[in-house]
């Protein structure tokens, strides 16, 4: 798979988590929960956000966000009656196959500048896969903690506040 192939792919994730994400917020009753989905939609927000300058810089075409988010309200409506543990315990190959395309953009980086963003989907990634292992009590620790401390992602909370 090309470089362009696996950013498409890579910002095409973001965007579906973003709007995965926020599609549960808004529809979950539960406030803390809520909370950690709105800090998740931040995340996937802010790491996408990240990538703009190499699509702007390479003349990379973006793909198709528009059947993205469709595609991610679908999976949202298919959610909806599945427990919480359930969808959490979703994260895992998801987040493992994400880490290996990341991982991938890392080694094929031509510059120091695309390198470093590369490095931050990596971290964006395994922070996500940790929040998850955390919530279901597979890790200790405070499951927003590593998300929270993103750079990219404390930047887009202290903006929004």
């Amino acid at each position: 798979m090309s470089a362009h192939e696996l950013w498409v792919e890579s910002y095409q994730g973001e965007v579906l988590g973003e709007t995965l994400f926020g599609l549960l917020a808004e529809r979950q009753e539960d406030p803390g929960r809520r909370r950690q989905l709105e800090v998740l939609t931040l995340l996937e927000r802010a790491t996408k956000e990240l990538a703009e300058p190499v699509f702007e810089r390479q003349g990379f075409d973006r793909g198709d966000s528009a059947a993205t988010v469709a595609s991610a309200t679908a999976l949202a409506d298919a959610l909806a009656d599945t427990p919480w543990e359930e969808f959490l315990g979703s994260f895992e190959p998801i987040t493992t196959q994400f880490l290996a395309k990341y991982r991938e953009l890392v080694e094929l980086a031509p510059d120091e500048t695309e390198r470093q963003i590369a490095e931050a989907y990596v971290a964006h990634e395994e922070a996500l896969a940790a929040f998850a292992r955390r919530v279901l009590g597979q890790e200790a620790g405070e499951p927003l903690e590593m998300i929270l401390a993103l750079p990219h992602v404390a930047a887009a909370s202290a903006a929004a506040s």
